[in-house]
C-alpha cells in the first residue's frame, strides 16, 4: 500500500495506454505482485499490484492502483482533503520491476491458479476498470488502497466464491500499521498523532488484508471451491536490507523525556514569571497548531479516521491564541478560565491513558505530562494574575 513513488510516475503518466486484448489465450498467467516496504513514508507499508501475461499476445503487464495525476487542478489542497482521485495505472512489467530494482525494494510472486474462464473473468474486470472513466477512486488510508482493490478485484470477479482460510489474530489497525513502524519511530509518532480513535477498532479477518502482506498471505491460505486459490509466493527480487533504524537515544520518548526534564529542573531552580512564560509560549504555539490541524483533518477533509482523536486533549487549537497571553504581566480573566478548563482536559488525558492505547503513544503522555507542569504553574494560586482557591 502507497502513494505512487514520484518519479516513476512522472514517467507512468507519460506513457500512452496500452491496446488492451479483448481475449486472454489458454495459456495466459494471471499473479498477485507484493512489494516490501521501503524507507520513505509512502513506501512503509509495501504496494500490491497485478500481473497478467500472454505470450500468444505478447503481453505482460502490471494493473497498479497506487498513482495520481499532478497536473490535478487544486492537487494539494484535495491531497490534503482527501479528495484527490487516484487511479488505476498500466505499465509494462519490466518497468514496474526495474522501479523496485532502483529503490532496493523486493517484490513476491503469486501465480493464480485459475481456469480459462476465471482468468478471463478477471480479465474483463481489469479491462473494465481500466476504462478512462473508471479508473479514478478516493484514495483511503485503511479501507480503499491499492491492495484492498486488488482485493475486491479479485473477489468480484470469482462471484464471491473464495473461501479466506488465512488464521487472523485479533488485532487493530493499530496493531497492525506498528509492526511497520517500529524502524520509524518518529513516523509512528506522527502517524498516532493525526489518525483518530477509528484505527484503534479490532479489524476483521477481511479488513486485515489492507495491507500488503496480509493480502499475501490471505491469498496463500485461500480456496475456490475447494482447491488452492494461488501458488505459494516466489521470490522475483530480493533486494538487500537497508532499511535505516532510528537509534534508541533519537526516539521520541527519549528526546521528549531527556529535553522535558532539563527544562523542569531549569523552571524549578530559577522560578521567574517571565522565564516561565517564554518557556510556556513555544510549547502552547506548537500544542495549538497541531490541534488545529487534527480538527481540520478530522472535520473538514473527507479522511474517516481522523477524528475522533483523543490527541486533541493537549493538543488544543486554543492553545495558539493564549500563547499569546502568557508573556504578559497579568493574566486576562478568560485565559485563567481557560487555564483551569485546560488542566483538567489534560489530567483526564493523564488517567484515561490506559484505555486509549496505543492510540495515544507513551511518548505523548510525557507531553501530556509537561504540558500539564506548565499549566499548573503558570494558573497556580500565588502566580502573578493566576487563579487562587
Amino acid at each position: 500500500m502507497k502513494t505512487p513513488l514520484l518519479l516513476a510516475l512522472a514517467l507512468l503518466l507519460s506513457l500512452p495506454s496500452p491496446a488492451l486484448p479483448r481475449r486472454l489465450s489458454p495459456g495466459s498467467e494471471i499473479s498477485l505482485l507484493t512489494c516490501a516496504p521501503g524507507d520513505q513514508l509512502y513506501s512503509l507499508f509495501g504496494h500490491t499490484a497485478i500481473r497478467v501475461q500472454d505470450t500468444r499476445e505478447e503481453l505482460d503487464i502490471v494493473f497498479n492502483h497506487g498513482t495520481f495525476d499532478f497536473e490535478t487542478r487544486g492537487f494539494y489542497l484535495k491531497f490534503a482533503r482527501g479528495s484527490l482521485p487516484y487511479q488505476l495505472s498500466c505499465t509494462s512489467f519490466e518497468r514496474f520491476m526495474a522501479e523496485y530494482h532502483h529503490y532496493k525494494r523486493s517484490v513476491h510472486e503469486q501465480v493464480l491458479l485459475l481456469d480459462s474462464l476465471q482468468k478471463q473473468r478477471l480479465w474483463e474486470t481489469l479491462a473494465e476498470n481500466y476504462r478512462p472513466e473508471n479508473r479514478a477512486y478516493l484514495y483511503n488510508f485503511l479501507y480503499d488502497n491499492c491492495t484492498t482493490r486488488a482485493r475486491d478485484i479479485l473477489a468480484a470477479s470469482l462471484d464471491g466464491k473464495i473461501t479466506w482460510q488465512a488464521p487472523a489474530r485479533p488485532k487493530s489497525f493499530w496493531n497492525q500499521l506498528d509492526e511497520y513502524l517500529a524502524v520509524s519511530p518518529w513516523t509512528r509518532w506522527g502517524i498516532h498523532a493525526i489518525l483518530g480513535s477509528p484505527a484503534s477498532v479490532v479489524a476483521t479477518g477481511w479488513e486485515q488484508m489492507f495491507l500488503p502482506d496480509y493480502l499475501m498471505r490471505g491469498v496463500e491460505h485461500a480456496r475456490v471451491n475447494g482447491q488452492p486459490l494461488g501458488l505459494p509466493a516466489r521470490v522475483l527480487y530480493e533486494a538487500p536490507d537497508t532499511r535505516a533504524r532510528t537509534p534508541w537515544y533519537l526516539s521520541p520518548f527519549f528526546v521528549f523525556a531527556v529535553s522535558i526534564s532539563c527544562l523542569i529542573l531549569v523552571l524549578q531552580r530559577f522560578r521567574s514569571r517571565k522565564l516561565l512564560g517564554s518557556v510556556a509560549f513555544p510549547f502552547f504555539i506548537v500544542t495549538g497548531l497541531l490541534g488545529c490541524l487534527l480538527v481540520f483533518l478530522g472535520y473538514f477533509t473527507l479522511h474517516p479516521t481522523t477524528a475522533p482523536n483523543a490527541n486533541l486533549l493537549w493538543a488544543n487549537p486554543l492553545n495558539l491564541i493564549a500563547a499569546f497571553f502568557l508573556v504578559k504581566k497579568s493574566l486576562p480573566v478568560g485565559l485563567r478560565l481557560y487555564l483551569r478548563v485546560y488542566l483538567l482536559l489534560l489530567l483526564v488525558a493523564l488517567v484515561s491513558w490506559a484505555f486509549l492505547t496505543p492510540a495515544v503513544l507513551f511518548s505523548s503522555m510525557i507531553i501530556i505530562a509537561w504540558m500539564s507542569y506548565l499549566t499548573y504553574r503558570l494558573a497556580r494560586p500565588g502566580h502573578p494574575g493566576g487563579f487562587s482557591g
